[in-house]
């Protein structure tokens, strides 16, 4: 048998965490220790999304993990399809109160979508989880991977107040399994590298929160305008109509 990896471990352990049957109904009721305190993630997403003008599309918006589908009346509120994605059936549980509620069971590490299925792509209260970096980069992959155009992220950030108090001591750590703060260039690297350019950060209180959300527009693949133009001519002139030999359209291109 294989010893298992301290990476395996740890993914098992944030999994776990939030199976129990009783982990939505706790999570929705107790997580947060006031309605206001409830609100400041959606409130943020929503400040992201109108100031980078997204508007409702032809694609839906993949929220994951959705947890309890705090975000799906802020996106619904605006006209997009809200579809959720979690991998605890329990917290999914919580969200199916919402009937509107597109909701899949699903790891964020393998997600069962196709590349470009979402417009949006909105990762909240789920990377500070992540101890591991190459654990850190499957997550961000995937997360670009079925955006067509955006993702938004929150994270720890290491230049915080409170993180900068646990690295001094001033503040009780949580542990090698407790939740992690990263710096902006490492995140830079991460989602540069899954192909999307980070071009924003938002907090609630600069240096201060610790949560902050990051915007990344995910870059067309090289050669993508090219053929685009291409099929667009090829559209407009090829009408089904009998060539002579060296007339002009796409037989001939």
């Amino acid at each position: 048998m294989e010893p298992v990896r301290p990476a395996d471990e740890l993914r098992a352990n944030v999994r776990a965490r939030w199976q129990s049957d009783e982990a939505g109904a706790q999570y929705a009721i107790r997580r947060f220790r006031d309605p206001r305190a409830a609100l400041r993630d959606p409130m943020l997403v929503e400040r992201i999304l109108d100031l980078h003008a997204v508007r409702p599309s032809l694609r839906p918006v993949l929220d994951v993990p959705c947890g309890t589908g705090r975000l799906a009346s802020v996106l619904e509120r605006r006209g997009m399809r809200y579809v959720g994605a979690d991998v605890s059936s329990s917290m999914l549980g919580e969200a199916s109160q919402n009937p509107n509620a597109a909701l899949v069971l699903a790891d964020a590490e393998r997600l069962p979508f196709a590349d470009d299925s979402f417009d949006v792509v909105v990762c909240c209260r789920l990377l500070h989880h992540l101890q591991e970096e190459d654990v850190l980069e499957s997550v961000v992959s995937e997360l670009v991977r079925v955006s067509a155009r955006m993702v938004i992220a929150s994270f720890w950030d290491s230049a915080s107040w409170h993180a900068w108090r646990r690295r001094v001591g001033l503040r009780r750590s949580e542990g090698p399994r407790g939740r992690r703060a990263v710096s902006k260039r490492m995140l830079r690297r991460v989602f540069e590298e899954s192909g999307a350019e980070l071009v924003d950060f938002h907090h609630s209180f600069r240096f201060v929160s610790q949560q902050t959300f990051a915007v990344a527009l995910k870059r067309a693949p090289v050669g993508d305008g090219q053929s685009a133009s291409r099929k667009i001519r090829e559209r407009l002139f090829d009408l089904d109509l009998p060539r002579a030999p060296g007339s002009l359209g796409p037989a001939g291109s």
